[in-house]
């Protein structure tokens, strides 16, 4: 019985570390796409068309976030609708220049939008390192009590 409580220890462990590691993959491929859209995009001239704010709050400590309905047409003629976050007051009817990657118009951003990668993807790698680090550790000691109860 302790050797399959050690096995299914492992399992657990190796299931954290890879959710851990998928997150730092998504996260990391999020900031590259942004950065590439931001490098090598072809800019557009797009519309506000709506202008709202998000409200985060968690214990007591708000955050909003202004976001932007923008609507803009690609050279082939495609209507596009993008939904960004912006740090710039606009209201509708607001000319605001994108940048976009022809494959994906809908994915734009604000062509004064910043390139870093920010504190939030920084602290979520972080937090995902340390959480595939746990996963491992819990799955090592699993196997380990595994293998030595057998």
């Amino acid at each position: 019985m302790d050797a399959a409580f050690g096995w299914v220890f492992g399992v657990v462990g190796v299931l954290f570390a890879a959710m851990g590691i998928a997150v730092l993959i998504y996260t990391a491929r999020k900031v590259s796409e942004r950065r590439r859209i931001l490098r090598e995009g072809l800019v557009a001239e797009a519309s506000c068309l709506e202008t709202f704010v998000v409200h985060h709050s968690s214990q007591g400590h708000g955050q909003s976030q202004r976001r932007l309905i923008l609507g803009f047409q690609t050279p082939d003629g495609r209507d596009v609708r993008a939904e960004v976050v912006s740090d710039v007051p606009h209201v509708i009817g607001d000319i605001v220049p994108v940048r976009y990657l022809p494959q994906r118009p809908e994915r734009a951003l604000p062509a004064g939008a910043a390139s870093g990668i920010g504190s939030g993807p920084i602290l979520i790698g972080a937090v995902m390192v340390f959480f595939t680090c746990i996963g491992l550790f819990v799955a090592a000691t699993g196997f380990g009590t595994a293998a030595s109860m057998r």
